[in-house]
């Protein structure tokens, strides 16, 4: 009895090649099943981050701060504002800075934050510039609320026509 080696190599190179095809099909649909998990997953930590910001923003406090804000300070001069225009100033410079370093540091895309309330940061921030320049020079500290002047910059490319 003659045994064709060639043969018998050609069978377990077959066998070697269809277990590496089944091999690379069930890497594809791991590396889809991954991909699918990592997406899930980073819908869900920008959903908590969202809502940590939803929460922050709108705490009544802040909203006060905002209001106050808005209705006494847009058009008084900053020489004349007492410590409670300060302190509300102060409010909203902290809490956007807070939100705009999650955005800037990416726990969040910034669309989710400039889209929703780019109009409160754009004007809230051209309010707040002569309080954030005397901080930024009583401290000698250009940082002081950076990631609010970042994400009050970021905001007016979102800005919207009225039609």
């Amino acid at each position: 009895m003659n045994i064709d080696w060639t043969a018998i190599g050609a069978i377990f190179t077959a066998i070697g090649s269809c277990s590496t095809a089944i091999s690379i099909v069930i890497l594809i649909a791991t590396l889809f099943y991954l991909q699918r998990e990592v997406h899930q997953a980073r819908i869900s930590t920008y959903a908590g981050t969202y809502k940590a910001i939803v929460e922050i923003i709108q705490v009544e406090e802040i909203r006060n701060a905002r209001r106050h804000l808005f209705e006494n300070l847009e058009k008084k001069p900053f020489e004349s504002w007492n410590e409670e225009d300060k302190r509300a100033a102060e409010k909203v410079c902290h809490t956007y800075d807070s939100v705009g370093q999650m955005v800037r540091y990416g726990f969040i895309p910034k669309h989710y934050v400039v889209d929703s309330w780019g109009a409160s940061l754009r004007r809230s921030w051209a309010i707040n510039l002569p309080l954030v320049f005397e901080f930024r020079k009583q401290n000698n500290a250009a940082e002081i609320w950076d990631d609010y002047e970042w994400l009050a910059k970021e905001a007016k490319s979102f800005q919207k026509p009225l039609t």
